[in-house]
């Protein structure tokens, strides 16, 4: 997938096509409170609520799920969480001195967040993925004429 190609056709809605940034916000905060044993069945509910813009091939989303989801599966979490963030955001993350993770993104058009309750760095990535998302949709939602 090229850059040009990538701009609105990763994770950026949820599955069920409503803009609700509190779900998502919601999610995240879900995200930060699971266990490190329980990573996989934060992976598998991100997998379910988030979807491809409009556009989107549905091959590609297809394989691009499964491939996450086989991440995951095998315990690579780092790598699935990395994996669904897109090309174009920058990112960051780490553990701090009591053992908590953060992780920062920020996405091509500008909305940045942040998580720094995590349990584990897949779930920090997540959360902040989560977060990020969901002040895309609400800035979409203010900006969009009515």
């Amino acid at each position: 997938m090229t850059r040009g190609k990538e701009r609105g056709v990763w994770w950026n809605r949820p599955a069920d096509g409503r803009s609700d940034p509190e779900r998502l916000q919601a999610m995240a905060d879900w995200c930060e409170t699971l266990a490190p044993t329980d990573q996989g069945i934060g992976f598998r509910r991100a997998i379910e609520e988030l979807d491809f813009g409009a556009g989107a091939d549905p091959a590609m989303q297809h394989v691009a799920k499964q491939w996450i989801a086989l991440l995951a599966d095998s315990g690579a979490f780092e790598s699935a969480a990395i994996a669904m963030i897109p090309r174009s955001a920058i990112y960051t993350c780490g553990r701090l001195a009591d053992c908590e993770f953060v992780a920062e993104i920020m996405l091509q058009d500008g909305p940045a967040a942040y998580s720094r309750a995590a349990q584990s760095l897949s779930m920090a990535l997540l959360a902040a993925l989560m977060r990020a998302l969901a002040l895309q949709m609400a800035t979409a939602c203010i900006s969009e004429p009515h």
